[in-house]
């Protein structure tokens, strides 16, 4: 599927998903989801950008990403039961700026999966930023940080012996 300048909106929804989408490519003007049953938006195999997401009060992640490229401008996240992000599964991300508010973890990269930020803000997080090796089949994962606020957390990083962490500046 092809999208450009798509706008979603998802509320109240009882699905394992929000929104789902798998093999798309195009852009995404902007995204609102709230109070979600499992995952708020879970994209997979595709190549997307996304412009501006809001995401409020999800029971497991706000955002899930897998089997992609995913290019991500100004991102909110707030109210995860699991994680604020998390790139999965060989993907590689690049994101302007993001924000995470009360999240388990803020940021997750794994199993192979690249993810660079540009501006990263995180407030009350158990774990700011965390990447590491969860299917056999697949390597660690790799998180590049330019600018990390990290504000009232249990763990600022949290890496496994196959992954890497780099962070320029600590704000």
């Amino acid at each position: 599927m092809s999208i450009h300048n798509a706008i979603i909106n998802g509320k109240n929804s009882t699905c394992e998903d929000t929104i789902n989408l798998i093999n798309v490519k195009g852009n995404l003007s902007e995204i609102e989801i709230t109070n979600s049953f499992m995952d708020a938006l879970d994209i997979d195999f595709s190549d997307v950008l996304i412009n501006k997401a809001s995401i409020t009060n999800a029971n497991n992640d706000c955002l899930d990403l897998s089997y992609g490229k995913y290019q991500l401008k100004n991102i909110q996240l707030k109210e995860c039961g699991d994680k604020g992000l998390s790139v999965g599964e060989k993907s590689y991300v690049d994101i302007e700026n993001i924000e995470v508010q009360n999240a388990n973890i803020g940021i997750a990269s794994k199993d192979s999966s690249v993810t660079r930020l540009n501006t990263a803000s995180l407030k009350n997080i158990k774990t700011c930023i965390t990447a590491y090796k969860k299917k056999q089949e697949f390597n660690g994962g790799y998180i590049k940080v330019k600018n990390l606020k990290c504000l009232d957390y249990n763990t600022k990083i949290d890496i496994d012996n196959v992954s890497e962490i780099e962070i320029q500046n600590e704000l």
